[in-house]
């Protein structure tokens, strides 16, 4: 019964770094996000970072507690970011031009 929780816990935990990767990667290249080189370097940076993260979950079976948690915390983060900047939310600074 121990490892169908590991192998969930794993799971989550890769979907979550591979949201977090596909979010930073929609905001590099994103025309409605008006950011900087270095924020987008930064964006890049984690991006590679989770992708790395992800993948090595895959390969070498490492999860943590602390890494579900900051993984699925990057997540929420990068679907309300994505999301207040796809809809723009009003009363957010994403609809304010200038």
């Amino acid at each position: 019964m121990e490892g169908i929780f590991i192998t969930l816990h794993a799971a989550a935990s890769v979907v979550c770094w591979f949201i977090t990767a596909a979010g930073a990667t929609f905001a590099v290249f994103s025309r409605r996000i008006e950011d900087t080189v270095t924020e987008r370097v930064g964006l890049v940076a984690i991006a590679m970072g989770a992708i790395g993260t992800g993948c090595r979950i895959i390969k070498q079976g490492w999860i943590s507690e602390g890494g579900l948690f900051i993984s699925a915390a990057l997540a929420f983060y990068v679907c309300a970011v994505f999301w207040k900047h796809w809809k723009r939310v009003p009363g957010s600074n994403a609809d304010k031009r200038g």
